[in-house]
C-alpha cells in the first residue's frame, strides 16, 4: 500500500494492516465527500442572514434527524429548510434558490481517502462506505464517480436511511455490521472491521460496538 504522510490516514492504514482486520470502513460525509465550506458565506450573502443562522435552517433542521433515519425523503427536508428561511427573514425567492444552491453544489472527492480504499480493496480486502444518508445517497456517489467503493449494485453502501437508525446509536452499528455479514455471506468479527468517520461522537460510537475506529482530521 502507498503510504499518506496525514497521520489519520497513517493511522487507519496501520489497523488496515493488522492481521485480524477483514474490512474497511469509510464514512462519506467530510471524509470521502467534502464540500466547500465557504458555501455558507456565499448564502448569507444571497439570503441577507447570518451564516450560521443560514446553516442551523438547512443543516441543523429538525427535519435531519428523520431524514437520515429514512422518515424523511431529502425532497421534504429542502421544502422544510426553505420555509425556516423564509421564518428566519429570508425573502421568498431568496431562501428557495438558497436550497437549491446548497443542494446541488459539487462535493469533491478526497483523494488521499479514495487511495486508502482503492488499495485495501486491492489487497483483497472488503470496503464499504457507512454514512448517515438521504434517499440520495446512492445517486450522488455514482455522480462522483464513486460506484467502485459502494459496488456497482450499491451493495456495499451502508446507509442509515435503510437501517432506519444513524450513527452513533449502536442499532446503527449492528444494522451496519449485519449487513456486512450478509453481502460477505460469512461471519464477521467486530474487531475485524477498521472504521474511519470524521466524528468523535460516532468514533466512539463504533469503538463501543467493538469495531476498530480511528478520528478522521481532513486539515
Amino acid at each position: 500500500m502507498s503510504r499518506s504522510s496525514r497521520a489519520d490516514l497513517t493511522a487507519f492504514r496501520r489497523a488496515l494492516s493488522a492481521e485480524h482486520t477483514e474490512v474497511a470502513v469509510s464514512d462519506l460525509d467530510g471524509v470521502l465527500r467534502r464540500f466547500d465550506p465557504t458555501l455558507w458565506t456565499d448564502l448569507a450573502d444571497l439570503t441577507g442572514l447570518p451564516a450560521p443562522t443560514v446553516f442551523g435552517a438547512i443543516l441543523g433542521n429538525p427535519a435531519l434527524h428523520d431524514v437520515v433515519r429514512g422518515r424523511v425523503t431529502h425532497a421534504q427536508w429542502r421544502a422544510r429548510a426553505t420555509r425556516d428561511l423564509r421564518a428566519e427573514g429570508a425573502g421568498s425567492a431568496a431562501a428557495q434558490r438558497a436550497v437549491e444552491i446548497w443542494s446541488t453544489t459539487p462535493a469533491t472527492v478526497d483523494r488521499e481517502v479514495q487511495g486508502v480504499l482503492d488499495d485495501a480493496r486491492d489487497h483483497g480486502m472488503a470496503v464499504f462506505v457507512f454514512t448517515n444518508g438521504t434517499d440520495r445517497v446512492r445517486a450522488e456517489i455514482e455522480e462522483l464517480g464513486l460506484s467502485a467503493q459502494v459496488g456497482a449494485d450499491g451493495t456495499h453502501l451502508l446507509n442509515s436511511v435503510d437501517f432506519g437508525a444513524a450513527k452513533p446509536e449502536q442499532t446503527a452499528y449492528a444494522a451496519a455490521h449485519a449487513r456486512i455479514e450478509h453481502v460477505l455471506g460469512r461471519h464477521v468479527e467486530h474487531r475485524a472491521v477498521a472504521f474511519l468517520d470524521d466524528s468523535p461522537s460516532h468514533v466512539r460510537g463504533a469503538e463501543t460496538f467493538g469495531w476498530q475506529a480511528v478520528l478522521h482530521r481532513a486539515d
